[in-house]
């Protein structure tokens, strides 16, 4: 080896020492939580509360897109018996009634079952936020009281944070359930 690789090699393995090193003494001060936010959900009663209601808009505004396929349905019904005998004007007048009616029923679906902007979309943000935010509220409280770096969601299948593994005494769950079902009596 020459001594240009054997200095290099030297500083390489310096380098990584003394991260390791310092790695470690960093580490060390750490306080690291972890909740499973799938649990605290399934615990809340605000959280149960308002999946209800969001589950009796769902069901009524089925019904009433229901009552307006429905209408269509017997409004093309009707067109198919009789078009044989309608006059070209009066076919054509029906043909416009389906669609205006077609037309009226998809816009009622789309403004109430949209997954971004329909009012059943709208209305769940309404009754999450504040849900969301007095979780939220809670976990800055344990954090700051308690004095942890860091809080981690654990839920299963989560997209953000994937915990694979996690001592049961980190976990933080029953006690923002705990905090949060008591603010809800």
């Amino acid at each position: 080896m020459t001594t240009l690789k054997k200095t290099m090699v030297a500083v390489a393995v310096l380098a990584i020492s003394n991260a390791l090193f310092l790695g470690s003494a960093f580490c060390q001060g750490l306080k690291i939580g972890y909740i499973d936010s799938g649990r605290i959900l399934a615990a809340s009663k605000d959280f149960a509360a308002a999946q209800e209601k969001l589950e009796k808009l769902r069901k009524d505004w089925e019904k009433e897109a229901a009552a307006k396929e429905e209408e269509l349905k017997d409004l093309q019904a009707q067109f198919e018996k009789q078009k044989l005998l309608l006059s070209e004007v009066r076919r054509e007048e029906m043909q416009r009634q389906i669609q205006a009616k077609y037309e009226e029923y998809r816009k009622f679906v789309d403004d109430i079952l949209s997954p971004e902007e329909g009012k059943l979309a709208k209305k769940s943000r309404e009754l999450m936020k504040p849900i969301y935010d007095k979780i939220n509220g809670i976990l800055q409280k344990i954090g700051e009281e308690e004095g942890y770096d860091f809080i981690f969601d654990a839920v299963p299948g989560g997209v953000a944070y994937t915990i694979v593994f996690a001592k049961p005494e980190y976990d933080l769950t029953d006690k923002v359930i705990e905090k949060l079902n008591k603010g809800s009596e």
